[in-house]
């Protein structure tokens, strides 16, 4: 994988954290620094030029996994960035946008420096432990730690929510460096400071959506004068999608090529791919479909957990194993609508505010995938399910409102909706646009009454599938694109808003009550488990395997299993998808 690693290290050290990465023949490589400060970087190279920055003068060397969006708005030279970074880390920062890490070290200072972007866009570890070492993997810096030690709160994590919270990892040695948070290690001694948090304080419901407008126009704006050659925009029947085309279609005339891509799920057989051919007609750009099969999916699956750090739940990002399909000219950089909706709206939802009398309750209804008390029953240690909740609200001196909304800017989008980023990243350029200053603190202060609704009486489990703010969003960025059908509704978005919701309900939340995974029915993995014998053979070996883990009680393991053939439930996509991710990243990494 392409990504970042170094610190107070030996040359032999580097070496050894740069082997543990993933690799790519037309990867480019980079190795700076000396005396016990180095830095090792991979990139995309030509294919992506504006994807990462180097920069080396005497003592000093720093780099960029990533890209500043707001570099030459900022007027600030690679030598000018760097030594301020270096110097006034904090200052800096607090003024840059962009999907990125940034670390330097200085040899004469015995120091060294490396921040995260305001949503964390991008991995980074540490391990400070005889030093300091950190990479973008989980599973290369585990050349450092001679005995992990495997953490039990982060599996109980993942077995609640489908991925890890806050700065834990699955090895106890190892930590997460947090968004927005710069990392400083001189002579020894280290620390951690987080240098920006937006305000919640609600704006004025009037003039809201036209600023939002405003604010989307310009982070793509910024985002798309930092990418060359080709790029690629997966594209669905979805609203998130054709608003981040249309936006960059007004920017085609400076790449090479503007291209989508689309694959038959969310849900399969739900119309996708014809809505992303009717959107990519209109915008005249070239739709390739990909196909994700049972057999790439077994061959890829390792590598994708892999790249994920065997901490987000493999049903959560197996539609980007189609990235793996794609054309060989594919483009350069690649970019998804994800994390758009979410910051917008559709999570966290008005119940987790006005229906919970605890952040802890609240956290415990956004995030979980299942109850605590299955999660408990799985677990043969004394994890507490939910003391990640438990301690990020001891922690906070904030209202009720700014500890969930604090919580979820510092977790949701970092260790979950662009952890998966990673693996398309594998294969090309990416960029997360929303990681800008205005624009995060603009959502952060989004009315309440712009929030998704939930059905009443269902404890916000029912939502309404669709939020005024981003159809009005879509509306607004191209009249022509929002008389296409919405795939979730099954109406365009010019319709009025109560007849989304009557769409969205009459498809989905009949369904849903109904214990199908989808809007359309069965989700495919679970369909392939049923259906296709290698499938069904894979998952039950890591079962298995799982089952002897002192981690885990096996009982509890195998009953769920039964539970999902005998069609009592579905659990595939949840507790035995996070299970398996757990014993195959272990299997891999650790064994």
């Amino acid at each position: 994988m392409t990504g970042i690693f170094g610190g107070s290290v030996t040359e032999t050290a580097l070496q050894d954290l740069g082997e543990a990465l993933h690799d790519e023949p037309w990867y480019g490589h980079e190795r700076l620094g000396t005396d016990g400060h180095r830095l090792g970087l991979r990139h995309h190279g030509d294919r992506d030029p504006g994807g990462h920055l180097t920069y080396e003068a005497g003592a000093r060397a720093a780099v960029v996994h990533g890209a500043i969006t707001n570099r030459e708005a900022l007027g600030l030279t690679t030598d000018e960035l760097f030594e301020s970074f270096l110097d006034s880390p904090t200052e800096l920062l607090s003024r840059l946008d962009g999907p990125f890490v940034i670390a330097g070290v200085d040899a004469d200072a015995d120091r060294v420096v490396v921040a995260t972007d305001r949503l964390g866009a991008r991995p980074c570890y540490y391990h400070a432990d005889e030093g300091l070492a950190f990479t973008s993997s989980l599973g290369a810096l585990l050349t450092r730690v001679d005995d992990p030690t495997l953490d039990e709160g982060a599996v109980a994590d993942m077995l609640l929510m489908g991925y890890v919270w806050g700065e834990k990892t699955l090895v106890e040695e190892v930590t997460a460096l947090p968004p927005a948070t710069v990392l400083d290690y001189s002579e020894g001694t280290l620390s951690t400071e987080r240098y920006w948090s937006p305000s919640f304080d609600a704006l004025p419901d009037d003039g809201y959506l036209p600023g939002l407008v405003e604010q989307y126009r310009s982070i793509i704006d910024d985002a798309a004068g930092t990418m060359d050659g080709s790029v690629g925009l997966w594209l669905s029947g979805g609203l998130d999608s054709r608003t981040m085309a249309a936006e960059l279609d007004r920017h085609a005339s400076g790449f090479d090529d503007l291209a989508a891509y689309t694959y038959d799920a969310n849900p399969r057989g739900g119309g996708n791919p014809e809505l992303a051919g009717e959107v990519a007609a209109h915008l005249d750009v070239d739709l390739d479909t990909v196909e994700l099969t049972p057999d790439l999916f077994l061959d890829r699956l390792g590598e994708a957990v892999d790249l994920t750090d065997g901490m987000l739940r493999w049903s959560s990002f197996i539609n980007l194993l189609s990235t793996y399909s794609l054309p060989d000219d594919h483009a350069d950089v690649l970019l998804e609508g994800a994390g758009q909706g979410e910051l917008m709206g559709h999570h966290l939802r008005r119940y987790h505010f006005t229906g919970t009398d605890s952040p802890i309750e609240s956290m415990y209804w956004s995030e979980a995938m299942v109850d605590r008390d299955t999660v408990a029953t799985l677990l043969a240690t004394d994890a507490e399910p939910l003391q990640s909740f438990v301690d990020t609200a001891e922690a906070s001196d904030a209202s009720h409102k700014g500890t969930i909304l604090d919580a979820h800017f510092a977790n949701y989008y970092s260790r979950m909706t662009f952890a998966s980023n990673a693996i398309p990243r594998s294969q090309a350029g990416t960029r997360v646009p929303f990681a800008d200053r205005e624009f995060l603190e603009y959502v952060a202060r989004l009315p309440l009454k712009h929030r998704m609704r939930t059905v009443p009486l269902t404890r916000g489990t029912i939502p309404y599938g669709v939020t005024r703010t981003k159809l009005a969003l879509t509306r607004a960025l191209d009249s022509d694109l929002a008389a296409i059908r919405y795939e979730r509704t099954g109406v365009a978005p010019k319709r009025p808003f109560p007849v989304h919701v009557a769409g969205f309900l009459t498809t989905t939340a009949a369904a849903r009550l109904g214990r199908r995974t989808t809007y359309g029915g069965r989700s495919v993995p679970d369909m392939w488990y049923r259906n296709q014998p290698a499938v069904r053979e894979f998952f039950d070996d890591l079962l298995d395997s799982a089952c002897e883990r002192s981690v885990f009680d096996g009982e509890a393991i195998r009953r769920l299993r039964r539970e999902h053939l005998a069609d009592e439930a579905n659990h595939m996509i949840t507790s035995l998808a996070a299970i398996t991710t757990l014993e195959l990243w272990l299997q891999r990494n650790v064994d």
